[in-house]
């Protein structure tokens, strides 16, 4: 047993050297993959930090288990490793970009599905607002578990700034673009105007010189009518008094007062005088509602009377109303009301009443070519006028009103369009109704509406303040 004793110790101690040396060497393979993972770790890093994205990852209660340069520097961040064990609301970003960060987190990780592009602001380590284009995707572990979140992101700053630009010089354009088609409207509204006004002025200095042709023939003949009635009186009177003072006359005078029929002509030349003195206030009459129709507007608004100027259209447009050979003569019923006069421009009033009563009859005349003489005569073609005092007495309202075709549906919502008629080529300009509605609502501060059923006529509505035009009026064309 002694002397196996030392060969046992020395055996022990050969076998102790040997795992010394094993384990050495077990030291230095550790050491050796160490390093090497050390040198991948760093590799691994480089790489994250040569990237242009920033990137990091999360555990699943949103701490951070890494992330590289770009996102260390954003963060305000020393070293990517100080990061370790931080969650965002350790981040110099505001609650509610945490918030959302988290949020975002967890819809990833719980969905299983990544998330690509989200648009996001940031306040970086400097303060400064910056914008974000983040990707997510769920990390697994080896049994395809969630353990985490990667994400990436890119500073969009410059791109999303430009976009913003970008934005607002489109919005800066489209409002351009916006007033300088109002601006065209507003031109084309005022050569519409223009056209129109010279029309209508061309017209008004017609009629304004038939006026006065007829003013002074009417005048001279209202002048002489009267003492022509005293001569016949007076020459009456001698007559009587040659009969008074010769009961007895020649027979050729006796034969020739007998031929003459001098009773029927003393009781009828009376008569006939009186008749063309009516004949003379009739014609006054007309001459007066010309002038009335023609009337210039002046540089401001002026008192009138709306009646004057229906009248006086409605004579302007009575060769149209009376019978032809296709129809009776339309029937015109005028209801008017009790009104004041109210403050505006009746030249372009009458050219607004113009425009709808001519519009009127043309419907009339349209239907009436599909009628027979004897319907339309059992059933006349008819329009009708109403005026009347509404809000309080503070508005004037005008109905005119036909028993036409109506309007169809297609045509209701362009009726006030420019250039928008439903008459043949040739017939229609499609100018009238639209301006009328600018005359109405624009020089007048009124409204123009219409109500419409098919085979039941239309009916027009125009409501004025009794003081409520404009002061100045658009430019007549000269």
């Amino acid at each position: 047993m002694d002397q196996s004793l030392p060969s046992t110790l020395e055996n022990c101690h050969a076998e102790l050297i040997a795992l010394r040396q094993i384990h050495q060497q077990e030291l230095e393979r550790r050491q050796e993959v160490e390093d090497e993972l050390r040198r991948s770790q760093q590799l691994l890093q480089l790489i994250m930090d040569t990237l242009p994205e920033a990137i990091f990852w999360k555990d699943r209660d949103g701490r951070y288990l890494g992330c590289n340069r770009n996102f260390a520097d954003d963060a305000g961040l020393k070293n990517p490793a100080d990061i370790l064990g931080q969650d965002d609301y350790d981040m110099p970003w505001t609650k509610e970009e945490a918030d959302f960060y988290r949020s975002c987190d967890r819809r990833v990780m719980d969905s299983n599905q990544p998330e690509f592009g989200i648009v996001e602001p940031q306040l970086n380590g400097d303060g400064e607002k910056i914008w974000l284009e983040t990707n997510k995707a769920p990390l697994h572990n080896g049994e395809g578990h969630v353990i985490g979140i990667l994400g990436t992101y890119q500073d969009i700053t410059q791109r999303r700034e430009a976009e913003i630009k970008l934005q607002e010089l489109n919005q800066k354009l489209q409002r351009q673009a916006g007033e300088l088609n109002s601006a065209m409207e507003e031109l084309q509204r005022s050569q519409l105007q223009m056209i129109q006004n010279e029309k209508m002025s061309a017209l008004g200095n017609l009629v304004a010189g038939v006026a006065h042709e007829i003013n002074n023939p009417v005048t001279f003949l209202s002048g002489n009518l009267h003492p022509a009635q005293e001569y016949v009186r007076d020459l009456f009177k001698v007559l009587d008094l040659y009969q008074g003072a010769l009961p007895e006359l020649p027979p050729a005078i006796e034969e020739e007062m007998e031929d003459l029929e001098l009773d029927f002509i003393r009781e009828d030349l009376p008569k006939m005088l009186t008749s063309m003195g009516e004949g003379i206030r009739r014609v006054r009459d007309i001459s007066v509602s010309l002038r009335t129709f023609s009337r210039a507007d002046t540089a401001s608004s002026t008192l009138f009377n709306v009646h004057e100027g229906l009248d006086s259209t409605l004579l302007i447009l009575k060769h149209r109303i009376k019978v032809n050979d296709q129809r009776p003569p339309i029937q015109i019923e005028k209801q008017y009301g009790e009104l004041p006069e109210i403050n505006g421009f009746l030249g372009k009033l009458n050219q607004v009443f113009m425009n709808l009563l001519s519009n009127a009859i043309d419907a009339l005349d349209e239907v009436s070519q599909k009628r027979s003489f004897q319907d339309c005569l059992e059933n006349p073609n008819r329009i009708t006028i109403t005026t009347a005092l509404d809000q309080g007495a503070e508005e004037v309202r005008i109905v005119i009103a036909d028993n036409g075709p109506g309007i169809s549906e297609g045509a209701r919502e362009k009726i006030f369009e420019q250039y928008f008629t439903t008459k043949d080529v040739g017939k229609g300009t499609g100018l009238g109704l639209a301006i009328s509605q600018q005359i109405v609502t624009q020089d007048h501060k009124g409204t123009l509406d219409f109500k419409s059923q098919l085979n039941e006529g239309s009916e027009f509505i125009i409501t004025l303040p009794v003081k409520g035009a404009n002061p100045m009026p658009p430019k007549v064309a000269s």
